[in-house]
């Protein structure tokens, strides 16, 4: 394509790249909101512990297995079609959940939601690849698009916080369908239809992947009984071993393996696990932690967290001037790099952390790292395969991002939590329920002291903050060493 051609193709499809980013954001935002929002819902509709797991993890358990199968259905039968389709399901769904009676009927439209997401999320992403042939305009969208689904995982809990706190649960819900209705106005207005692929659907392997996903996403994304984790993760295991030697003996397959083995991808692919468990994870905690220890409102911790989106959006515009200039694996690198500086100020405990300028920094630090990280690594997977196969490559994308996002949250908030109850000295006096209540979090450590004396009060509330401060603290240390291993790795890999 000429210059003049890709410079024309281009500014008809920026304004089309707001309505994409807007879908995505909401999609995003959807897998975390719930999290601030849950206490709430919980006095409303009175679900049993399990049910408030359930209401929680539904979502991303139903969208992490159905990527691959929804990327490549958009691929063979049209990608507007599917995009549309998503979007009538994620405005149905989220009106379902917020009028929904009782729990078993909040379940059913949350798991319908997820589907919607992930009918979304690799259509939106494989249409970069379309709609901006030229690599440095594919560039910049990717790079929007990744900084605002990365900050949509991290400022859900916030915005569910800030909505709550005004109109009360359901309306965390309620701010989807306007947006959707618009995005399906529009994205039947100016989105172009593509002619449908040649290549023939595998509903088999498509099965075989969506089972085996699901399998993974279960052991990584539920910190229950561990036997379950591991009967899940091995099932689903089994499951991606016979879908990966389906693809290789069959002739057209539903995914294309070589895609792994080109330059870069494999550590792509690791990239955006390591990124998204870490926004995720280390995202919620902050959120607790500026609301818990440093007492700060939900709209007011919102602000300091806005310092990550922020970061994130000089990111995406710095970014594909990187990478036209150094190269995806260099990027990547340097965002690897930036990222394991920037978690050196939690790391370093209650003097960094209690510093506006210094948490400040820290913050915005990881929203750039992030954003360098994570935008080389879709660059480097969806311009690895050709056009009319991009859906497979964004859904391995979304993939990793559900399963990051689902590992991170097991494994900072399981970290974080063994760590506050080592850490939390409950005071002499406190009885055994109260105790037993605070031991089990920072939130309802606030709740056990209300049947307390103003002293022992006030000297539970500060052993909780120390106690949350340290489990930040250790977990954002754990985050640092794995991205300084990652530094290491992909430094050699860039060489």
């Amino acid at each position: 394509m000429t210059t003049a051609r890709a410079e024309r193709a281009a500014d008809r499809a920026w304004p089309l790249l707001a309505v994409l980013g807007a879908g995505l954001f909401l999609v995003a935002v959807d897998a975390t909101v719930l999290h601030v929002a849950l206490p709430d819902l919980v006095r409303q509709l009175r679900p049993v512990a399990a049910a408030q797991v359930w209401i929680v993890a539904i979502y991303p358990l139903t969208a992490a297995p159905l990527l691959l199968p929804f990327g490549t259905l958009g691929d063979r039968y049209g990608r507007r079609r599917i995009l549309v389709g998503g979007y009538v399901v994620f405005g149905v769904a989220s009106l379902g959940c917020a009028f929904a009676p009782n729990v078993p009927v909040l379940l059913g439209f949350r798991a319908l939601l997820g589907c919607g997401g992930a009918m979304i999320m690799p259509v939106t992403m494989s249409l970069l690849r379309e709609l901006f042939p030229e690599q440095r305009h594919r560039r910049t969208a990717i790079a929007v698009c990744s900084g605002i689904a990365g900050t949509g995982s991290v400022f859900g809990p916030i915005l569910g916080g800030v909505v709550v706190e005004t109109w009360g649960w359901r309306a965390t819900f309620l701010l989807n369908p306007p947006v959707i209705l618009a995005a399906v106005v529009l994205a039947l207005r100016w989105l172009p239809r593509n002619p449908p692929g040649r290549r023939p659907w595998d509903a088999l392997s498509a099965g075989l992947a969506a089972g085996g996903v699901l399998g993974i996403a279960f052991a990584v994304g539920q910190p229950g009984s561990w036997v379950v984790a591991l009967v899940t993760g091995v099932a689903g295991c089994v499951l991606i071993g016979l879908f990966l030697r389906r693809q290789r003996r069959t002739d057209v397959p539903l995914l294309d393996l070589s895609l792994f083995r080109l330059p870069g991808v494999r550590a792509a692919v690791g990239g955006v696990l390591l990124v998204m468990s870490t926004l995720v994870g280390l995202g919620l905690l902050f959120a607790q932690y500026l609301q818990v220890v440093l007492g700060l409102s939900p709209t007011a911790a919102a602000g300091r967290l806005l310092l990550v989106l922020g970061a994130s959006a000089v990111g995406s515009v710095v970014t594909p001037g990187l990478l036209g200039r150094f190269g995806n694996a260099r990027v990547r690198t340097a965002g690897f790099a930036v990222a394991a500086v920037s978690l050196l100020v939690p790391a370093a405990g209650p003097a960094a952390l209690t510093s506006p300028v210094l948490l400040g920094c820290g913050l915005a630090g990881l929203g750039l790292g992030m954003a360098l990280a994570l935008t080389s690594s879709t660059d480097t997977l969806l311009s690895a395969t050709p056009a009319d196969r991009a859906g497979g490559a964004a859904a391995v994308e979304k993939t990793g991002y559900e399963l990051g996002a689902g590992f991170g949250t097991t494994l900072f908030g399981s970290l974080a939590a063994a760590v506050y109850a080592a850490h939390l000295a409950v005071p002499a006096g406190v009885a055994e329920p109260a105790r037993r209540l605070a031991l089990s979090g920072p939130a309802q450590a606030e709740t056990a002291v209300s049947g307390l004396s103003p002293r022992l009060a006030d000297e539970l509330l500060e052993a909780t903050r120390a106690a949350c401060t340290t489990g930040l603290q250790v977990s954002a240390g754990v985050a640092c060493g794995l991205f300084i291993l990652a530094t290491l790795a992909s430094s050699r890999v860039s060489r």
